[in-house]
This record gives structure tokens, C-alpha cells and sequence, in this order.
């Protein structure tokens, strides 16, 4: 019995041990998007100056706050200027459930609706985020 209780306990350490190993190799790259749940209402991104912004969406607008808070600060704006998955500069507008995307910020050129930004987080790290997920 007690032989039992200790193989049992020993596959339960090895099942968690081997989850955790999984989680750790298919979130951890630098290839494609992680969606980590706990860090979906907000995304760390950078501008197109390199300065490090934490934005959510309230009321149609993206609030954000600077990393370095001694150079700017907290404001709401319709838009965000971010850099994507191939290191393009694009602008961001909230339309509804959806986004409005144009490249450089040229909203008088194309002009593309997205379900999701696809931007680079602080580390360089690629980032999805959907509006659902960054609403408050």
C-alpha cells in the first residue's frame, strides 16, 4: 500500500513537471505570438521613438502610460503608434470590435481593418492583442 501511495505521488510530481516543461518550451520563442492570460488587459509595446508605453482601451480610447514617467505621461488617445511583427511603424484605431491600421500613420493611403494589433513587446517579443482583450 504504502508502495503504491508513493508511486502515485511520483506520477502526479512527474505529470506536473512535464506541463510545466511544455508550457515553458511553446511560450517561450521568438517567432511567433504568445498570448500569456494574465497580461491581456494591457500591452507593453514601443513607439516609433523607442519609448516603452503600456496602453489599454477605455471608452473607444487607448489609455497609455510611459515607462519613463519623468519624459511623459499617462494620456488617452484616439491612436497608438506602434511597431509590428516585420518592424513597420503603424497607427492603431479602435473601430467597434475591430482596429483600423495604416502604416507610417498614412490614414490618406491603404488603410487596413484588423482583428488584432500584431505589435512587439518591450522585449522585442511578438505581441497580439485583440480590442476584447485590452477593454476595460
Amino acid at each position: 500500500m504504502r508502495m503504491a501511495l508513493v508511486g502515485l505521488g511520483l506520477a502526479v510530481v512527474a505529470t506536473i513537471g512535464a506541463a510545466k516543461l511544455a508550457f515553458e518550451l511553446t511560450t517561450n520563442t521568438n517567432t511567433g505570438p504568445v498570448n500569456e492570460a494574465w497580461a491581456q488587459g494591457t500591452a507593453e509595446f514601443r513607439a516609433w521613438n523607442n519609448v516603452r508605453w503600456t496602453t489599454w482601451i477605455a471608452n473607444g480610447e487607448f489609455v497609455q502610460i510611459p515607462e519613463d514617467a519623468a519624459s511623459w505621461h499617462r494620456h488617452s488617445s484616439p491612436s497608438i503608434d506602434f511597431v509590428d511583427w516585420e518592424g513597420v511603424p503603424v497607427q492603431a484605431k479602435v473601430d467597434g470590435d475591430a482596429f483600423l491600421l495604416a502604416e507610417h500613420g498614412d490614414w490618406n493611403g491603404h488603410v487596413e481593418q484588423s482583428e488584432a494589433i500584431r505589435y512587439r513587446d518591450w522585449e522585442g517579443i511578438r505581441q497580439l492583442r485583440t480590442v476584447a482583450q485590452l477593454s476595460r
